[in-house]
């Protein structure tokens, strides 16, 4: 009876937790007798108002609290419900208000498998209920060599059953790497499916033998089999099929597009001509609401379409993509950057921005697989927003945050802002993913400072009466002690880290102080090495040890994904601050470029107050200090990871990727068409995607990209829309608040 009645606890107030007419239960056999909590209860599971048989009572007359005669009205008013839906036999309104302990958790019972049944259809006993929850185990656990379900008991005795079917789910996100006790593999397994997938922590981890009662078992593998996406090889095969019988046509237009040199900054005609020739394919291939957009001012167009009329009961996700192409000519290719040409014996297409025109194609071509491919409505949504951007469009409140933020406006007239947001980003996280299709989640930001340190103040005085000599002495007006300028900078420098530890040592520059949710999401990343991830970012291999930071809590993929760094780029005296070369005094300024990376989504501004006050408080007595700014800086993004969208999304990835893989990552490096989305939608779940392909040459000469990846793509997010049934379209995900993450500005960042 302990386990039952932990159970009914636990399902009742998962059940109730978003009602405040109720407290939260503590004894169910007390709290349900005087019929409030069986009230709202029915009322939560049947989705109906119970109203029309009837209103509970909270308090007896006078402001009292309720009598005996009070529970049983509240009580009947419930059963009147029961009666004419479970048909319970043998229990009446006087035994819950009398707290009967057999009859309540009877009752309890009863009702959860009457619901559950009608949930999950076509049953209609619990000996059916129980058949169905079986054969969906063993289908999730089948690939499982070591797991065999034979039944709803100890066939979970080790946990290693609840392992593998979260692994199934989403391989990437859970890995199959059950251990030795099972209490902490129920313990894990149960925090998975509540934090991911919303599964009520039904059972107790702690308890050894939770696989014992079997009503339990029922109950929270029911809720499993609601909550967690469907299998993969549900999907309609005429959905792959028509990706794979439509390759050499989705070649052919990747063939042409890639012929166009769209580059931003040189050919505007030729992006608009880009433009045109996007929006001819998505006509052709029968998707809704096709545009070009030309915005105001200069600028290449912007291309939009959906997959069908808008409807606001389902939930949306925009693709996001780049026609734009990086200038080809600073570097020598084998042929015309715009002679698109297959290499490799034809598996991939080598042309300049090949990268981006796939990832232009891949979403146009997974709509149109499900338009034309599937006679079915898609579960949601789908839009395209295309940009041909410059670099200086992707800046904070540049051209394309303020196009994505003006159309989806919500105090305007513009559309409904999308749910999800997926971003193409060629190369995503590649240098803690390489090889794989990685589903990024997080970027961090940057600032870049010019540092000078002056040994004398220039005069302020513009009298134009004095001599040249009178002014190049006032120039150079000492203002404390002779000072070599070189060595005050490397001083200033030098304090950036701890001098006992090496450390970064600028307060208010922070990074993730625990370890927590993120950090935990890239734990199959973390056993890249130093010297792997210098291969990963294509450093020449070290004739000698690598000159690392030093050991520390954090892994090195954590520390370069979560965590701000500095890095020194020009240390130097300048040339025409020098005085006479005979002179015996040392240069007067000295200039240093330092470039930081930042945390995700900490405020680029605040971090270049930070390294203002650390750097100004390290200068040397009576020299002058001068902080600027060298390029614009930049804020990362943080997203939440809890969407069952991001699990669909990596479980796809994980199918339509066998020989690459899938990771789910955080980018260590800034992505800016992904931030300048999320920065227009910061109530939108954004996620980076894209395959790390290290032989893509990505932005250089003879760059290509595979066709397989592509068609791989196609299919992730063919896959992706087609598996988002039953995907919530009232909850709302978006940009973390950085205050949830990040200690406070006074703490020194280690």
């Amino acid at each position: 009876m302990k386990r039952q009645r932990r159970l009914f606890t636990n399902f009742t107030n998962a059940k109730l937790a978003d009602r405040d007419d109720v407290p939260p239960v503590t004894d169910i056999f007390e709290d349900i007798r005087d019929g409030r909590l069986l009230y709202a209860l029915l009322e939560e599971l049947s989705g109906q108002s119970l109203a029309p048989l009837g209103k509970v009572k909270a308090k007896g007359k006078g402001g009292k609290p309720l009598t005996r005669i009070d529970h049983v009205a509240n009580l009947s008013i419930s059963f009147r419900y029961i009666k004419q839906t479970t048909k319970i036999v043998g229990i009446g309104p006087g035994d819950i208000a009398d707290g009967n302990p057999n009859l309540i958790l009877g009752l309890l019972w009863s009702i959860i498998v009457f619901f559950t049944a009608k949930d999950l259809g076509g049953i209609d006993d619990v000996s059916a209920l129980k058949k169905k929850i079986l054969k969906w185990c063993q289908k999730r656990t089948e690939k499982n060599d070591d797991v065999r379900i034979r039944n709803l008991g100890d066939s979970f005795m080790h946990g290693r059953a609840f392992h593998a079917i979260l692994n199934d789910v989403d391989p990437v996100a859970f890995p199959y790497a059950p251990g030795p006790s099972a209490t902490d593999n129920f313990k894990l397994a149960f925090g998975e499916a509540s934090s991911r997938y919303g599964v009520p922590e039904l059972l107790d981890g702690d308890d050894e033998d939770c696989w014992k009662d079997e009503q339990s078992m029922v109950t929270y593998l029911s809720e499993m089999m609601k909550r967690l996406p469907e299998h993969a090889e549900d999907l309609s095969p005429a959905l792959m099929n028509w990706i794979d019988d439509h390759t050499p046509e989705t070649t052919d237009d990747l063939d042409d597009l890639c012929s166009i040199p769209s580059v931003p900054t040189r050919d505007a005609r030729a992006c608009a001509r880009c433009a045109e020739a996007i929006a001819a394919i998505m006509t052709r291939d029968g998707l809704a609401n096709v545009e070009v957009v030309a915005p105001p001012g200069d600028g290449a167009p912007f291309v939009l379409a959906s997959s069908q009329k808008f409807d606001k009961t389902l939930p949306t996700v925009l693709f996001v993509a780049d026609y734009g192409v990086d200038d080809p000519s600073p570097f020598v290719w084998t042929g015309s950057p715009f002679a698109p040409e297959k290499i490799n014996q034809g598996t991939r297409l080598r042309a300049a921005g090949a990268s981006s025109k796939a990832g232009v194609l891949a979403p146009l071509k997974a709509i149109a697989a499900l338009v034309r491919a599937v006679e079915e409505r898609p579960p949601v949504n789908v839009e395209i927003l295309l940009a041909c951007a410059a670099p200086g469009d992707l800046q904070h409140s540049g051209r394309v945050e303020k196009f994505v933020a003006s159309r989806y406006a919500t105090d305007g007239d513009g559309r409904p802002p999308p749910h999800y947001a997926l971003v193409d980003t060629p190369g995503a996280a590649a240098s803690v993913a390489p090889g794989k299709f990685a589903t990024v989640f997080a970027c961090r930001g940057e600032v870049e400072v010019d540092v000078t340190v002056a040994t004398v103040a220039p005069d302020d005085d513009d009298d134009d009466d004095r001599t040249k000599n009178d002014q190049a002495a006032a120039a150079q007006a000492v203002v404390g002690p002779l000072l070599d300028a070189n060595l005050a900078l490397c001083q200033v420098a030098a304090s950036l880290r701890k001098p006992d530890t090496a450390l970064l040592n600028v307060p208010g520059l922070v990074g993730f102080p625990e370890p927590n949710r993120f950090t935990k999401a890239v734990t199959n990343l973390t056993h890249l090495e130093a010297k792997q991830l210098a291969a990963n970012a294509d450093y020449p291999a070290p004739p000698q040890r690598l000159a690392t930071l030093p050991a520390s809590k954090w892994s090195v993929v954590e520390q370069l994904c979560f965590h701000p760094s500095i890095s020194v780029l020009r240390l130097a005296l300048a040339d025409d601050s020098r005085p006479d070369p005979l002179s015996p005094f040392p240069g007067i300024s000295s200039t240093m470029t330092i470039f930081a990376h930042l945390a995700p989504a900490f405020d680029h501004d605040d971090a270049i107050n930070a390294l203002r006050m650390c750097l100004e408080g390290a200068a040397p007595w009576c020299s002058k200090i001068q902080v600027a700014q060298r390029v614009p800086g930049h804020t990362g993004f943080l997203t939440d990871i809890s969407p069952q969208f991001l699990s669909r999304l990596t479980s796809a990835a994980a199918k339509r990727f066998p020989a690459r893989g899938a990771a789910l990552a955080a980018a260590p490096s800034y992505l800016p068409l992904a931030a300048a989305v999320s920065r227009a939608l910061p109530r939108v779940a954004t996620y980076a995607c894209g395959v790390a392909d290290l032989d893509a040459n990505l932005g250089a000469a003879d760059e290509s990209v595979s066709l397989e990846d592509l068609t791989s793509t196609i299919k992730t997010f063919a896959h992706l829309v087609f598996n988002l049934k039953g995907l919530s379209s009232t909850q709302t995900y978006g940009k973390v608040d950085a205050s949830e993450v990040y200690v406070a500005v006074e703490t020194a960042a280690s």
